[in-house]
């Protein structure tokens, strides 16, 4: 593929030389706008891990109290005598 078949400037290795976020610039065809289709879907993945990786903590207590479990189920007070409750 020539230079001139990107929608972005690219240099000889076929890698982008400038970062446009434009999101028109997302792509026609499977030729134009594959760098914002990869900067995109990888900014997307991203934000959706780290939302479900750190939305889990606070419903943790819920989760807990809706399967009727309570802390000593979990961390038995004879095993761990210094741990503080978080469920009271």
């Amino acid at each position: 593929m020539s230079l001139s078949e990107y929608a972005a400037n690219v240099n000889e290795a076929n890698k982008a030389v400038d970062l446009n976020l434009m999101p028109s610039k997302l792509g026609r065809d499977p030729k134009h706008g594959a760098h914002m289709r990869a900067f995109w879907a990888s900014t997307v993945s991203f934000f959706l891990a780290f939302v479900g990786w750190f939305a889990l903590a606070p419903v943790a207590i819920d989760v807990a109290q809706s399967i009727s479990i309570c802390e000593n189920q979990v961390y038995p007070p004879a095993l761990y005598p210094k741990r503080t409750a978080f469920m009271k």
